[in-house]
This record gives C-alpha cells, structure tokens and sequence, in this order.
C-alpha cells in the first residue's frame, strides 16, 4: 500500500508541476494583444479547477505577492499547483523515511504531516525571498536611476524621455518596471497612472515615496529634477543608515555561534591537557 500511495503522490506531483511551469503571459503582454486582437486568454481546465478551490480573497492575496516579486507569467492557480504537488513529494519522502524507520502510528501520521507540511511552504517561502530580493534591488538601483533622470531633465529632454534615456541606470527589477510603465505610456495612459501601477507593483516604500514626490511636483509646478536630486540623496541615506543598522545586529547576533562553537573548543584546548594528565595518573 505505502508503494501505490508512492506512486500516486508522485504521478499527482509530475502532473501538477508540469501544469504550473506552462509560461503565462504578463499583464502588459496580455493588454497589448487585447488591443491589437482583441484576444482572449485561455487557460487550462485544471489550472480553471484550481482557480475555484481557492478563494478570491486568496488569489487577490496571491496575485499581488506574485506582482510585488516580478512573477508575471505564473498565475494564483499555477503557485496552487505547485503548492500541492510539493506537499506530495513531501509525503514521499515521509513514506520512504518510514519504511526505514518503524514507529508507532500517531507518531507516523505526524512525521507524515509535518513533512508534508514544510514541503508544501517551500513554494511560498521563496516566493517571499523572491519579493525581498526584488526591493532590495530596487533600493541599490534607484539612487543612480534618480540622479540619471535629474540630470537628463536639467539637459533639456522631457521627463519621459529621461525615464526612457536612463533605463539603463536600472538594470533589473527597476529597468523592467519603468521599461513597463513607458509601453503603458504610449499606450494612452497618464504618467502619473503608470508610475503608480508600477508602485503598486513594486510595493516598494522608497519607490512609492518617489512616484508621490514626482506627481506632486507636476501637479504644483514645481522643478522636477531638484525633486529628484533631493529624493536620490535621501535614498542613499537611507541606504547607509539601514547598512549601519545591520552592523550594529552583528556582535547580538555572532553571541549564540560563540557560544555553541567557539568556546566548547576555547574550554577543551584550555582544560584538555590537565584532564588527560588528571585521568592518566
């Protein structure tokens, strides 16, 4: 019985990870075709099924941690599938680990649980070290970025020929998302709407603080790029003040690695010697 059940959670997890790595098309792309075509999505009868047994509220949830960490071809239903099929291959592993270990049934089922459960989270855990590593990459990128678009402006070129121009200060994450919000851009919509769109993507505070700062400088009138200038030169300060922050956790955190490594050898190499020569007398 534990070799079908083996079998079958491994068939279900083949199944659901083949359905969740199927490459969907980012919200822009999907915009783009509507307007030349007037296409229509189409999606899979499972991912379909997998779209009812989650709520809107959880999809919403979802979708918007899929945005925030850059996730644009993998859909709510796609990270339900490889929730489940990871929870599988955790009972899997559970089931094999039993055939080699024999304890007691209530033990066994917790064991299985247990495994399965930390297997099923793998798929949201890196998703939220994906969204972290999306705002810190912002965060390096934007000083530069910031500074690139003041001094463009300050050259004569418009503001969206800046953002255009200084795409290539912001390698990764942000290049994309400005990259982004200028094809919405030509596409009819307002400057101030997309750069708010690609905040709300981002969620990213620095980056949603400098998106106020410039809508507001446009709406009041005021000389753009010293906004810039001034929000690059606040970023970098944050940056240094949160860098000083990690240095300062160091010695509270290094306490416990001392404690359990350091010091058992520190106390052998001290008090080794004089108990082998205590028990060899």
């Amino acid at each position: 019985m534990i070799i079908i059940a083996i079998v079958l959670l491994g068939m279900v997890a083949a199944f659901l990870f083949a359905i969740s790595l199927i490459p969907q098309k980012s919200p822009l792309k999907k915009t783009l075709e509507e307007l030349e075509a007037r296409g229509m999505q189409r999606d899979s009868k499972g991912l379909r099924t997998f779209d009812k047994l989650f709520s809107k509220e959880r999809r919403g949830r979802l979708l918007r941690k899929l945005m925030e960490a850059g996730w644009y071809t993998v859909t709510p239903a796609q990270m339900g599938a490889r929730i489940v099929a990871c929870g599988c291959v955790g009972l899997i592993f559970s089931f094999v680990l039993l055939e080699f270990i024999h304890v007691q049934l209530p033990i066994a089922i917790v064991i299985s649980m247990v495994m399965g459960a930390g297997a099923a989270y793998l798929p949201l855990s890196s998703l939220e070290r994906a969204c972290e590593a999306r705002k810190v990459q912002v965060q390096k990128s934007l000083p530069d970025f910031l500074d690139m678009v003041a001094t463009t402006v300050q050259a004569g070129l418009s503001v969206n020929a800046a953002l255009g121009y200084s795409i290539d200060a912001a390698p990764g994450a942000l290049g994309d998302e400005i990259k982004a919000t200028l094809s919405e851009i030509r596409l009819g919509r307002s400057r101030s709407d997309a750069l708010r769109g690609a905040a709300e993507r981002l969620q990213q505070q620095q980056f949603t603080t400098t998106v106020t700062a410039i809508t507001q400088a446009e709406r009041l009138g005021t000389n753009i790029s010293n906004v810039l200038n001034e929000l690059a030169e606040d970023v970098r300060n944050q940056r240094i003040m949160l860098v000083e922050e990690h240095a300062a956790k160091l010695p509270v955190k290094m306490v416990f690695p001392m404690a359990l490594f350091m010091l058992p050898a520190i106390f052998v190499v001290i008090f080794g010697a004089l108990v082998a020569n205590y028990f060899s007398q």
